[in-house]
């Protein structure tokens, strides 16, 4: 008698599992399509978002860039040496390159250590 009931409490568990993994998936399909519909919204006013801000065009980060650089910001340091390197939005000028690596260096920027020791290697 044993062995007749527990292929049925198996059957029984396993119905539970399935029905305790399906309850959600009604929940979580209805979010899915709801979803796109907010996306563009203003989580705290529910009004459509608007674009305020002014694109910023490479030269103007370029010269942030060189401006951050010249104040002695390691990271606008690095990646400005690394458009020098590779001539990207400004003439490439290893020379160049080299100072601004060495400058974030200076400031234990170790990005700019591994740029700069390959760079020298090359």
């Amino acid at each position: 008698m044993i062995n007749s009931i527990a292929p049925l409490s198996q059957a029984s568990l396993l119905m539970n599992t399935a029905y305790s993994i399906m309850k959600p998936i009604p929940l979580i399909l209805a979010f899915m399509l709801l979803l796109p519909a907010c996306k563009d919204q203003d989580p705290f006013t529910n009004q459509p978002e608007t674009d305020t801000a002014t694109p910023m065009t490479s030269e103007d980060a370029i010269t942030k860039l060189q401006r951050a650089a010249k104040a002695g910001d390691a990271d606008a340091q690095y990646h400005l040496a690394y458009l020098y390197e590779n001539g990207l939005g400004v003439p490439k000028d290893e020379a160049k390159a080299l100072e601004l690596y060495q400058q974030a260096v200076d400031q234990d920027h170790s990005s700019a250590k591994n740029n700069l020791d390959t760079l020298k290697t090359h």
